[in-house]
């Protein structure tokens, strides 16, 4: 099996206003996910990156709502998200809001918030289609600004 670990030094979005069309994937995404966050319970949801910070989970029954990232604004925990500052089985829900492109070792993210999780807990994963609009967008040779190709999508 091919490593999903990017070499490269990859850059992420500081917000939703970073990305081309952001802050309109950003409400559709909100649209999409409220249903869901009224399933979910429980004691703590943890964001991370800087783009699940944005997400309005105002929806979501979960009180304790924290939001981890290396960098920016919005963020109540500094980490580094591949090593969790969590105990094992604390956190209820997940969220990772088009986080995974933006890492340079997906598969260690994704086994940082299976360890936080409980058991039975909410791992909400959301990212473009590499096949939609935005994707097909980085195949065109006369599209000059190029994005991170990890974790085996386009963006």
């Amino acid at each position: 099996m091919k490593p999903a670990r990017v070499p490269q030094t990859v850059v992420a979005p500081d917000c939703w206003g970073d990305l081309p069309w952001g802050e309109l994937y950003r409400k559709a995404l909100e649209r999409q996910l409220n249903p869901w966050f009224t399933k979910m319970y429980g004691f703590h949801l943890l964001k991370i990156g800087n783009l699940s910070a944005e997400i309005n989970c105002e929806a979501c029954a979960v009180s304790h709502q924290v939001n981890v990232s290396a960098q920016g604004m919005p963020v109540q925990v500094q980490a580094d998200p591949l090593h969790l500052p969590f105990a094992d089985k604390s956190v209820d829900v997940c969220l990772l809001a088009h986080t995974l492109p933006w890492c340079t070792d997906p598969h260690r993210l994704l086994r940082e918030a299976d360890r936080v999780l409980i058991d039975d807990g909410w791992l909400v994963i959301s990212g473009f289609n590499p096949i939609s609009l935005m994707g097909l967008r980085n195949l065109c040779r006369y599209c000059a600004k190029p994005r991170p190709i990890t974790a085996g999508c386009l963006l």
